[in-house]
């Protein structure tokens, strides 16, 4: 007569190595795709430098006055 010998140990260990390589299979499923999207938005260009510009509105200079004398630029043009 045959006896069957359980191997308990045997499938527990069988099932935890199952479970790690799932878990492994997880985590570098969901570490792809935050690293992507993780190293393409920190610190993006545009946002370094949108921090570091004054984007202020000042009052506008509505004075219009000439900056270049032109007839004494242009001496010649006059006569």
């Amino acid at each position: 007569m045959k006896t069957a010998a359980s191997n308990n140990t045997g499938a527990a260990l069988e099932i935890a190595n199952q479970i790690v390589y799932s878990l492994k299979v997880l985590v570098i499923g969901l570490f792809i795709p935050f690293s992507f999207v993780f190293g393409i938005t920190y610190k993006r260009h545009d946002d370094v430098a949108s921090k570091t510009i004054n984007t202020n509105k000042t009052a506008l200079n509505t004075s219009n006055n000439n900056t270049v004398d032109l007839p004494k630029m242009i001496p010649g043009r006059n006569s």
